[in-house]
């Protein structure tokens, strides 16, 4: 904790330094008359300044006794932007001492250029994201930081960033983005460094602190779109891996098993507001790998609606469906067959959010609900933002089930309250 404060009382005693010497030279140059006649393509130095905090709200089985979340953290941010030419880098560096260690996080570092009039290409580290789902990604299979989801993160971060090359066709009537990734990126997962998990193999809650190894083969994405009489289709491929361990070795040991997705999607007005549905195929070609025991073959669902319920409050809601094929050849191998997944998991969704004090109070509700696993997830959250530098935020992660084995039974454990403070400069 004290390398923490120590680190926050820096960053903080350097933003006024910052603003202050930028006040002097405004004043100094601030009346060039031909300062509004030059153009320069580097984009001005922005970012934030960050301190988490939150704590669970009962013990661990396991013994994790520590912060959930506990970061100082800056963020730094500028690009380059020429006709030609156009490069962006968001860097975040800081302090976790939750889990002990500095964070040096490049969330984006890239350039990128036209090609002639219709196609735009972009390389270097980037977050990416496509689909229909809140919370739920059937097609968006690229790294997620389910880590910082569960502990009070800004949203922001659930998306990981990853190393690759996207290039994007625009054409009259059809959009085309492909995307190349040199090496399979793994989602940051629950380990038990800061979140203790269920292991069907020992029955019992675990925190080993320990990742898979990741493949060091690459993987890539595709997706087809366009619009026509208002609604948004698009079509998915993923050619890589699945982004947690969900296979094991013939010794058990975890592993990223081999994963083809196609999937499709569209998203249209309707009913005053906004209706979509999604469908992927999930295919595991190591499914009959005698040495690698890997997840069967799953079909996924979503249909979703959101609309605006009352002046300032709006509302959505989700079903997903995600069916097992070959279910029986899913369960013979399991050592413990009682802990398996249902073949048909059902999860519903809601979220509400309310703004109030001309947007300045922000009041959210975003929550998970099983009726096959019977478990759920309640993400209440608060944020105020009293001017354009400052901005409050609290929540909640209530997460508990009827079993210990269920995706969100688990973690009941891990149950926290978290706040954070940002300064925007």
């Amino acid at each position: 904790m004290t390398r923490m404060l120590s680190l926050a009382l820096g960053l903080i005693l350097f933003a006024p330094v910052t603003l202050a010497s930028d006040d002097e030279w405004g004043e100094e140059w601030g009346d060039d008359p031909w300062a509004e006649q030059v153009s320069s393509p580097w984009q001005p130095v922005s970012g934030y300044l960050e301190l988490g905090y939150g704590t669970r709200l009962q013990s661990d089985a396991t013994g994790l006794d520590g912060p959930t979340l506990s970061q100082a953290l800056g963020r730094l941010e500028t690009g380059y932007r020429s006709d030609r030419l156009q490069g962006s880098l968001r860097l975040d560096l800081g302090y976790d001492e939750a889990v002990e260690q500095w964070i040096v996080d490049v969330r984006e570092l890239a350039l990128g250029t036209d090609i002639g009039a219709d196609a735009h290409l972009k390389a270097g580290r980037q977050v990416l994201t496509w689909g229909t789902g809140d919370y739920l990604f059937l097609n968006d299979l690229f790294p997620k930081d389910w880590q910082a989801f569960f502990s009070g993160q800004d949203d922001e971060y659930l998306k990981a960033p990853v190393n690759s090359i996207k290039g994007s066709w625009y054409g009259q009537s059809l959009n085309l983005d492909l995307v190349y990734m040199p090496r399979f990126e793994a989602d940051n997962y629950l380990t038990g460094e800061r979140f203790s998990y269920f292991d069907p193999i020992s029955g019992q809650k675990v925190a080993p602190d320990k990742r898979a190894d990741e493949p060091s083969d690459d993987a890539a994405s595709a997706r087809l779109y366009w619009t026509r009489q208002g609604a948004e289709y698009a079509l998915y491929g993923y050619w890589g891996y699945t982004g947690q361990p969900l296979g094991a070795d013939a010794q058990g040991s975890p592993q990223h098993a081999r994963l083809n997705a196609y999937g499709a999607s569209v998203r249209l007005p309707a009913l005053g507001g906004l209706l979509n549905a999604e469908a992927a195929y999930h295919l595991s070609p190591d499914a009959d790998n005698a040495d690698l025991s890997a997840p069967k073959d799953k079909v996924l669902a979503l249909l979703g609606y959101e609309t605006e319920l009352v002046t300032n409050l709006t509302g959505s809601v989700q079903y997903y469906l995600e069916h097992i094929r070959d279910y029986q050849d899913y369960l013979a191998p399991l050592p413990n067959p009682e802990y398996a997944a249902d073949q048909n998991r059902q999860l519903l969704t809601l979220r509400l959010t309310y703004r109030a004090m001309q947007e300045k109070l922000t009041l959210s509700l975003f929550s998970f609900y099983s009726p096959t696993d019977r478990d759920y997830y309640l993400k209440p959250q608060v944020s105020y933002r009293p001017n354009d530098q400052w901005l409050l935020s609290g929540g909640l992660n209530l997460m508990n089930g009827q079993d210990q084995h269920t995706f969100f039974g688990q973690l009941d454990d891990n149950s926290n309250a978290w706040f954070r403070l940002r300064y925007h400069y």
